[in-house]
């Protein structure tokens, strides 16, 4: 439920800044309540300047490989797991394996939010799991950050550490 109520938070505020933008576009000054004056200005100046940086920000990727040792020729098959499941989001999880001789052998995972993820972003940290055969399970350990942002700017920080068994 907080993450919902976090997300309906970023949301009207982006709402409430292009609100004042088209606000001050065609009324000007006029567009700014004498009562909340000084928090309508952050607002428009926090959002101005998150455009203006996230035109220079990169993008992490979420991907971790696991081994490099493999022959590229042997067949591949992915694992889908969600990690967490939450009202708003999904974190997800998803690994490669070579398939050798009976032999799963783990080349690479990747990490990624679903669903409404305003306000949040997952940066994937590690993953641990080990070779298994057909028919049997191998456990995994994974660990993330998942940081909670208040328009573009980090709030808060919050570790998450993941394991479980994959099929």
């Amino acid at each position: 439920m907080i993450h919902l109520l976090w997300t309906l938070l970023n949301a009207s505020l982006i709402i409430f800044f292009f609100y004042l933008i088209v606000g001050f576009i065609i009324k000007g000054k006029k567009i700014f309540n004498p009562q909340i004056k000084v928090f309508s200005i952050l607002i428009m100046t926090l959002g101005i300047i998150q455009i203006i940086s996230a035109t220079k920000t990169s993008k992490k990727i979420n991907r971790i490989t696991i081994t490099t040792d493999y022959k590229k020729t042997n067949s591949s098959k992915i694992k889908k797991i969600v990690l967490e499941d939450n009202l708003v989001f999904d974190i997800n999880l998803r690994v490669k394996y070579s398939i050798e001789n009976n032999d799963y052998i783990p080349i690479e995972s990747y990490s990624f939010l679903t669903g409404l993820i305003s306000g949040y972003n997952w940066e994937f940290k590690s993953f641990e799991t080990q070779v298994y055969k057909t028919n049997e399970k191998a456990t995994f350990t994974a660990d993330g950050v998942l940081k909670w942002n208040l328009f573009g700017i980090n709030i808060y920080s919050e570790y998450k550490t993941f394991s479980g068994i994959i099929e």
